[in-house]
């Protein structure tokens, strides 16, 4: 069993956790065949549907704003479509757990900060504006800093303290 992120594409539906057992088990998640996104950065495996682009499935914007929070470089680009399965990495050649880190994150933190790095030399962050009790309200903000910083990066979103 793999333990898994379910982010539905309807925004009143909340996100939890999912044990997978097998292929069928992912295909029933995301309504069809499985496509397995990889982000070059960040340990993390995006499941969704791949034909949801053709059968006109609904954009899934709080899976795309974590897609694009950790992959600065797709920024305003494609979208996810329909509801995602975040995992952890493909490990010889099996699905993997979600981050404990990421669960944490994502369902059980209550208050979140919008952090910018400001040299990457000391690894120093600093928070930007008030925290907020959403973790996609926050991505959002982190989001639109990325957008006006070119190249668009170092800009993240952490439990805030």
């Amino acid at each position: 069993m793999v333990t898994g992120i379910v982010i539905p594409h309807e925004t009143r539906l909340e996100i939890f956790t999912h044990e997978f057992s097998d292929l069928a088990s992912y295909q029933a998640a995301v309504g069809g065949y499985i496509e397995t996104i990889h982000l070059d950065d960040h340990p993390l495996v995006i499941v969704a549907n791949e034909e949801g682009k053709v059968m006109r499935l609904p954009v899934n914007r709080r899976a795309t704003c974590l897609w694009w929070l950790l992959n600065p470089n797709g920024l305003g680009g494609d979208t996810l479509v329909g509801d995602v399965v975040i995992l952890g990495p493909i490990e010889r050649g099996e699905m993997s757990d979600a981050s404990a880190k990421l669960v944490s994150l994502l369902l059980e933190t209550s208050r979140f900060q919008v952090q910018v790095r400001l040299s990457k030399k000391f690894d120093s962050w600093v928070p930007i504006g008030d925290p907020v009790d959403e973790f996609f309200e926050a991505t959002t903000r982190a989001l639109r800093l990325m957008e006006a910083w070119s190249p668009p990066g170092d800009v993240r979103v952490v439990a805030a303290t």
